[in-house]
C-alpha cells in the first residue's frame, strides 16, 4: 500500500482550519501558495532522472532558493504550525518544514518520508536500497553517529537506537504527535478559545480519550471554569493513576476545588 506523504500537511490544515477564524480566503491562499511552490520544483526538478540528484536538488531549491529555515529564539511558538505564517514567512520548525518537503516530495515522486525520531521529526530518503536521513531543520544529512549522539542526548549515554525507532513512521502515530505538540504550543501561549476548539474537535473522534479530557481539562482551568476543569482532570487522574502527570494534577486538583468554593 502507498504510504501517504501528505498526511501531517493535511493535519496542519485541519489544525489551522479549526484553531483560526478563517472563511475560505486563506485557505485558498495557502493552496495557491504551496501549488506555486509545487510548479516551481517541477520547472527545476523535473519527475525524471535519478532520485538521489533530485532529492538533493529539492533541499537546495527549499533551504538554499527559497530561504525556508527554523527560526530558534521563536522554535516553540504555535504560529509555527500555521500553513500560511510558514509559507509567506518561509520559517517554521522540523515538523512544519518537513510537512512542506513530505507534500513536494509526494508531488514529484520522491521516495522521502517521515520519521517519529525522539528529539524531533527527520526524514528518510530511500533509494536504491539505500536509506539516508535529513534533518528538516536545515536539509543537512544526518549520519547514524550524529543521530546516535543525538538519542543519547534525549535517553542518557549509552543508550542505543533501535533500527525500529528509524523506520517510516506509523502515521496514527505522527500525526498525534503534532496534535500534542500543537495542543501544547496553544495553551504554553494561552490561546485558550483556539485550544478549546482544536480538542473539541478531536473528542468528536475519541470521546472518552483521558488524555483529550486532561488537556481539555488544563485550558478550562486557564479560562477560570474551575468546575468543568476539575471534573475533567479527576477523570484522568481516575482513569489513568500510573500517568506521572496524574500525581501533579492531584495538588491542581485541590487548588481548582478550592477556587471553585471561593466563588460560591
Amino acid at each position: 500500500m502507498k504510504y501517504y506523504q501528505k498526511a501531517l500537511y493535511d493535519e496542519m490544515t485541519s489544525f489551522y482550519l479549526i484553531t483560526c477564524d478563517d472563511e475560505g480566503d486563506e485557505l485558498r491562499r495557502i493552496r495557491s501558495l504551496i501549488g506555486g511552490l509545487v510548479r516551481k520544483a517541477r520547472q527545476v526538478i523535473g519527475q525524471e532522472g535519478d532520485d538521489k540528484v533530485r532529492i538533493h536538488q529539492l533541499l537546495q531549491l527549499f533551504y538554499g532558493d527559497w530561504g525556508f529555515h527554523c527560526d530558534p529564539e521563536h522554535y516553540f511558538e504555535a504560529e509555527n504550525l500555521y500553513l500560511a505564517y510558514v509559507l509567506e514567512t518561509h520559517s517554521g520548525m522540523p515538523v512544519s518544514l518537513g510537512a512542506l518537503l513530505l507534500y513536494l516530495a509526494d508531488s514529484l515522486k520522491l521516495p522521502l518520508y517521515p520519521v517519529n525520531f525522539p528529539t524531533q521529526l527527520i526524514l528518510r530518503a530511500e533509494v536504491d536500497n539505500e536509506v539516508a536521513f535529513i534533518d528538516p531543520w536545515n536539509g543537512h544529512y544526518l549520519s547514524q553517529a550524529h543521530l546516535q549522539k543525538l538519542y543519547e542526548g534525549a535517553f542518557g549515554f549509552g543508550a542505543e537506537i533501535s533500527s525500529e525507532e528509524l523506520e517510516r513512521a506509523d502515521v496514527n502515530t505522527l500525526l498525534n504527535r503534532f496534535r500534542q505538540l500543537a495542543k501544547n504550543a496553544l495553551i504554553r501561549e494561552n490561546r485558550n478559545d483556539a485550544a478549546y476548539r482544536y480538542i473539541a474537535s478531536l473528542l468528536r473522534y475519541h470521546p472518552e480519550d483521558p488524555y483529550e479530557i486532561r488537556d481539555r481539562g488544563l485550558v478550562l482551568a486557564q479560562m477560570g471554569c474551575y468546575q468543568a476543569a476539575a471534573e475533567d482532570l479527576q477523570y484522568f487522574v481516575d482513569q489513568c493513576p500510573q500517568d506521572p502527570t496524574s500525581f501533579l494534577l492531584t495538588a491542581q486538583l485541590a487548588e481548582l476545588k478550592d477556587h471553585f468554593s471561593e466563588l460560591h
